[in-house]
């Protein structure tokens, strides 16, 4: 069990926390509380805590402090700071010794703590303590001149105010840079929430400007995963202005990976007077079609293109890669999964087909994919149509899109293969394969008997045996639950469904999806898209 330490020269606090967390069900021992930093550290000498909640402001030894001394002997304790304090320094303070979360008392309740508490206690489980990490960082303690400057951006986006170019030196031209966040997906899912995210970025950029020493560099955050730079050019003829800058940037992208392990792209805009920033900031904004075939963890300059194309060809290729990277799923062979992709991905990095082309091709094939080894009884995905649509619209590169792609063929096989591990035999786990990758066709016993070959008497005995039910009735169930997806996911009529499920008989069709499903196929769709339940 972890051991917490509290130190606070409030005592009311001590006490109050000490009584109101129900220490014992969170899996923690409060092994001590001290009212000054000092009386603290000389009892850490003899027990080290694991967990340090602390104030900042004490007598003989501070927070900050005692923080120090604390992380010298033991570098992954875990801290919280609590503080009347809501200056920024103390914030930058507490980052700098990867405190975790930083508190203001006017805000202090149980529940926040006993969050905290768990979040240390997982990270402790997990050993995963990182120099500078700041998943947890509760605090409230934000810049507002950030925060202002990051609504004076958008409305100079949007038109509305120029209040952000009246911030910055008119006397000197300043280079835009747009950043964006890599494989931002999967980056937010360490965080929090965003403006934690937001807040540990800015952090390190600010504090290597600061440390270069280049005054006036503006950093704001736009949305989501982007932001930008504004580098001003002190227009001297000693430097390179755009080495310099670049420099910078190189800077940035290793300490953003070395602390937080992410990676940024930047995109260097033109060098504009203030007055034309904004039609420079416009350009790199809508420079989507560029990011998107940019390799990640890139510094690209900004190219202006002309879109006279915009791909449609694509789609007549659909059934061919569908069919391909099917195939290979369905045979559990990721190798080929992944060559086909690579060329698929290459085709679309050749043709140079619009972004939003690009993600609605593969959006619509992995939607498919999906469906069909849903049909699979022992396959059970944790990818949901809402989850994929989402995380396929935040990928902001080609690559990205490359990498999520054989991710989820990955998580697909590594699923399916732990569910063949329940002792399936493995002419039923074909069988049902079989099934899946065919289901839109007329399946008889004696045709998928002889695919295996194996006698049909035979293998009608085993299916049974396996899988508690006749192999007629299994594909009826599986055909069902494919037509409910499309009832769900496409506007196709049920005579359209009917035949792409090999049925040339609307109405035996209906009866067995009423049978299986409790209703009709049009009342199935009908609760569903009036947002209740079928029957």
């Amino acid at each position: 069990m972890y051991k917490v330490m509290l130190v606070d020269d409030d005592y009311p606090t001590i006490e109050f926390l000490s009584e109101m967390i129900n220490w014992d069900e969170i899996g923690l021992e409060l092994v001590s509380t001290h009212e000054n930093g000092l009386q603290a550290f000389h009892y850490a000498k003899e027990e080290m805590p694991d967990i340090l909640i602390t104030d900042i402001g004490m007598p003989k030894m501070d927070g900050i402090e005692l923080t120090k001394e604390m992380k010298k002997r033991k570098p992954n304790i875990q801290v919280a700071i609590i503080s009347c304090h809501n200056e920024f320094s103390y914030a930058q303070q507490a980052i700098k010794l990867d405190v975790k979360d930083y508190i203001l008392k006017e805000s202090l309740n149980p529940e926040d703590i006993e969050n905290i508490l768990i979040s240390c206690k997982r990270r402790l489980d997990n050993d995963t303590s990182k120099v500078v990490e700041v998943k947890q960082l509760r605090h409230k303690v934000k810049m507002n001149y950030d925060i202002e400057n990051q609504k004076h951006l958008r409305q100079l986006i949007q038109g509305s105010s120029n209040k952000l170019l009246d911030i910055l030196d008119q006397s000197m031209p300043y280079i835009p840079v747009y950043f964006y966040i890599n494989d931002y997906y999967k980056v937010k899912k360490n965080f929090i929430s965003d403006d934690t995210l937001q807040f540990a970025i800015y952090n390190i950029m600010r504090e290597i400007i600061d440390k270069k020493e280049i005054d006036k560099v503006l950093c704001i955050h736009y949305e989501q995963n982007k932001g930008f730079l504004f580098y001003p050019d002190h227009l001297t003829i000693k430097y390179d202005i755009f080495g310099e800058l670049r420099e910078l940037l190189k800077e940035l992208q290793q300490s953003l990976n070395h602390y937080l392990n992410i990676q940024v792209s930047f995109l260097v805009g033109n060098k504009s007077e203030v007055s034309l920033l904004k039609s420079e900031s416009m350009s790199l904004i809508n420079s989507e079609k560029q990011i998107f075939f940019t390799d990640n963890n890139s510094i690209a300059d900004l190219e202006i293109t002309t879109s006279t194309y915009h791909g449609q060809e694509i789609f007549t290729y659909y059934q061919d890669v569908t069919n391909e990277l099917k195939k290979a799923l369905f045979q559990r062979d990721l190798l080929s999964f992944k060559v086909n992709l690579s060329k698929w991905i290459d085709f679309c990095v050749s043709k140079q087909y619009e972004p939003r082309i690009v993600k609605e091709w593969f959006l619509r094939m992995i939607l498919d994919l999906n469906m069909r080894l849903r049909t699979i009884p022992y396959f059970q995905s944790n990818y949901h149509v809402e989850s994929i649509q989402k995380e396929v619209f935040l990928l902001d590169t080609i690559y990205e899109l490359h990498d999520w792609l054989n991710n989820y063929a990955e998580k697909c096989l590594k699923e399916t293969t732990q569910q063949l591990k329940n002792n399936y035999h493995k002419d039923v786990v074909n069988a049902c394969y079989y099934v899946a990758d065919n289901i839109q066709k007329k399946l008889s016993l004696d045709e998928v008997a002889e695919y295996l070959y194996l006698n049909a008497s035979y293998f009608s005995r085993l299916f049974k045996k396996e899988m508690q039910i006749t192999f007629v009735e299994y594909v009826k169930q599986r055909k069902v639950e494919r037509a409910k997806e499309l009832l769900e996911l496409t506007n196709d009529s049920v005579g359209k469904i009917c035949e792409q499920l090999g049925y040339d008989n609307q109405s035996y069709f209906i009866k067995i999806f009423k049978k299986l499903a409790g209703c009709t196929p049009l009342e199935y769709r009908g609760h569903k898209w009036n947002g209740a339940n079928a029957k």
